[in-house]
């Protein structure tokens, strides 16, 4: 990489705008997998029996008996991320310690790894999305006077999947979300008072907590997606970063980071998502 050494300069970073994570929010924190000492898990789901008229008479009066059956899934993890640098001390005296090794661990992580793990999670879910035909896939771009209803339409249809009404959060382009804002029936609905900047929750309405994203953080043609907050399961098994400042051969410090996660979807809650992709 690039060096510049300091001459008069001031001892002030420029440093790059950056965004907490807009995922988290999306994320079953009731839901806890164990990796510990293994990369995969299997859980359990029950099934259900349909009910009978019952009749007054006989031996069998609440129906037939049938053993209850059970169902399995299993996750596996495969999102095993690393990152290292060096700080050369030449380099960061002669900088007026602008290259601070702690520093740049924690600009590193928020500046890569959050984005990156949000990027993740929205694919996982886009793409099972698309692949069970949850939502429209290559549908008619959205304009201003059709996007609202397009909205409550993907919302309506998780009402008919009996997935739980609170809780819904709608992701969206910031294109997107500018078309929405032309829209004097969003701009009636929408509740501002929800809004968190920082994670990108800029309103509510019809009961979705609406997240902004940038469009680099969806997949190709992504109009929008509305999910429930309890569908996705994020376990992480380490995530561990150190600093060793006497390696052999480098004089000045190393930075290592690994992350061991992933990001997956119960079957039982899986419709609990829907997409809006144009043609």
């Amino acid at each position: 990489m690039a060096q510049n050494y300091a001459a008069a300069h001031l001892k002030v970073l420029d440093e790059r705008f950056y965004t907490e994570s807009k995922t988290d929010i999306i994320v079953n924190k009731g839901i806890r997998l164990d990796f510990n000492g293994k990369n995969s898990v299997t859980i359990y789901n029950v099934d259900t029996v349909a009910e009978n008229d019952y009749v007054r008479s006989g031996s069998n009066r609440f129906g037939a008996l049938v053993e209850l059956g059970t169902g399995t899934q299993t996750f596996t993890l495969s999102q095993d991320k690393s990152f290292t640098f060096t700080v050369d001390r030449g380099n960061l005296e002669d900088s007026q310690m602008a290259q601070e090794v702690g520093k740049a661990v924690k600009r590193q992580v928020r500046e890569v790894s959050v984005p990156a793990t949000d990027v993740y999670r929205l694919s996982v879910l886009t793409s099972y999305a698309i692949t069970n035909t949850q939502g429209v896939v290559g549908g008619t771009a959205v304009a201003y006077n059709t996007i609202y209803s397009l909205i409550l339409a993907q919302n309506a249809a998780l009402s008919e999947a009996e997935v739980p009404e609170e809780g819904r959060v709608l992701f969206i382009t910031p294109t997107n979300l500018n078309l929405l804002k032309r829209d004097p029936e969003f701009m009636r609905d929408c509740d501002t008072s929800y809004k968190d900047l920082k994670k990108g929750i800029v309103g509510m309405v019809d009961g979705l907590t609406i997240v902004s994203c940038p469009s680099s953080y969806y997949v190709t043609k992504f109009e929008f997606m509305i999910v429930h907050e309890s569908l996705l399961v994020s376990p992480t098994k380490f995530n561990s970063v150190r600093v060793l400042d006497d390696v052999q051969g480098i004089d000045g410090s190393v930075a290592e980071g690994r992350r061991y996660y992933d990001a997956f979807i119960p079957s039982q809650k899986a419709t609990a998502v829907r997409v809006y992709t144009k043609a």
